[in-house]
């Protein structure tokens, strides 16, 4: 892969990241049920309290706002007058030839005034027992499953409300035995977090299975597939006024769904990704990430109003020992952030560098060393910018910068960090 030098953004998080662990700051989980259902969120608009002021400078900060630690991958929105955000939690449970990673999801939320005391709960979006199938031999050698939801990411759907999306295995066919059925093994689901006034047909009053029903075909010989890393964002139509939601399925090709209220999905658009762009990722498979954002022309750099999404790739080191000797090879992930056009087809038209995400670093967990995950991706009303993200599968941590300071990666050189 190519390589560049440390970016002048890269050696400012190192400045403002507070130490390898992360700074922990904790603070009692809630006992309160604020998760109810609403039927109204009142939005209060507060000139400093929704973020009017200045755009706040980058930092990088390591947060624990349970007890239950190690938690990682926050995905943090802000709604209304209210810090929002989604967590995680992982165990481990071994059965004879099968280890299962056990998830536990927390929602949180907090004043805007410390992100460090939000308040969490654990998060269950079905009122009643989820039975899950279970990966046959043919997923993964039948050596490695999971429980639960995977990582929820949150996001704001102005005038409507707060949304969750996240994996999930599928429920247990009666009478099919207790192995999943193919092809697809992982689904996609939706979930109502906090309504708005104008919620609509979008009222969810229980998960929503997502799916492709047209304009895409699965690969006949695909003994599997998970579907992982749906990035939703609406659309709004100028010309009709109709107002849609959207998700990027895939990033190259920049494939776009539209999604309705059924949970059945059409592909909307599909555009192949700029070889000047992606040639510096061939070789590697490019993943989605948190959902997508939008910047209004009156905010950006340029004046032009654009989508921007957060993908990445993932890397294997084969690190020796200093006898010359190969240790356990170690995954590194690489995050870069992307615009994308406000109007149909929607194509990809810039690629940031890569974003200096804090890697975890601790003597126990060597393999965890590079593995930093984007769980979250919002910006405020004054430009300010909130990429969460887990490190290490140990630590969850939120970046924030101003857009002008996201927007200064794009150098046109999709430069790699050292």
């Amino acid at each position: 892969m190519p390589r560049a030098q440390g970016s002048a953004l890269r050696v400012a998080v190192a400045a403002a990241a507070d130490g390898g662990n992360g700074t922990r700051l904790r603070t009692s989980t809630a006992k309160r049920t604020w998760l109810a259902p609403l039927s109204v969120l009142v939005v209060a608009v507060a000139v400093g309290t929704l973020g009017l002021q200045p755009a706040q400078a980058l930092h990088d900060v390591g947060l624990s706002w349970t007890k239950m630690d190690p938690t990682y991958n926050p995905s943090l929105v802000i709604q209304g007058d209210r810090f929002l955000s989604a967590l995680k939690r992982t165990t481990f449970r071994k059965t004879k030839g099968k280890t299962f990673w056990v998830n536990h999801l927390y929602m949180c939320i907090g004043e805007l005034d410390d992100l460090s005391r939000l308040r969490c709960q654990s998060y269950n979006p079905w009122r009643e027992p989820y039975l899950e199938c279970e990966f046959g031999t043919n997923v993964r050698d039948g050596k490695t499953d999971t429980t639960g939801l995977g990582d929820v990411k949150v996001w704001v759907w102005p005038g409507r409300g707060s949304y969750a999306i996240f994996g999930r295995k599928p429920q247990k066919a009666p009478g099919a035995g207790p192995y999943c059925g193919g092809p697809v093994v992982y689904d996609q689901w939706i979930a109502m977090i906090r309504p708005e006034a104008h919620v609509g047909e979008w009222r969810l009053q229980q998960p929503l299975r997502l799916f492709i029903d047209s304009g895409y075909s699965y690969p006949k010989d695909a003994k599997w597939i998970m579907e992982k890393n749906w990035m939703p964002w609406p659309y709004k139509d100028a010309a009709t006024g109709r107002e849609a939601l959207h998700v990027t399925h895939m990033v190259d090709p920049h494939r776009v769904l539209e999604c309705a209220p059924s949970g059945a999905c059409k592909v909307a658009h599909e555009t192949p990704g700029a070889p000047a762009l992606f040639s510096k990722f061939a070789g590697h498979s490019i993943h989605g990430g948190p959902p997508v954002i939008w910047v209004d022309a009156k905010l950006a750099r340029d004046g032009k109003p654009c989508y921007m999404g957060i993908m990445h790739h993932i890397e294997m080191l084969s690190p020796v020992s200093r006898q010359g000797k190969p240790k356990k090879k170690m995954k590194l992930y690489r995050h870069f952030a992307y615009k994308f056009q406000p109007e149909p087809p929607f194509a990809i038209t810039a690629i940031s560098d890569e974003l200096p995400l804090t890697f975890y670093r601790h003597e126990h967990h060597p393999t965890k060393a590079h593995v930093t995950y984007v769980a979250g991706f919002f910006m405020s009303a004054n430009g300010t910018v909130y990429i969460s993200y887990g490190s290490g599968d140990r630590q969850g941590r939120v970046l924030v910068m101003s857009l002008g300071e996201l927007e200064a990666t794009f150098t046109g050189n999709i430069a790699f960090l050292p």
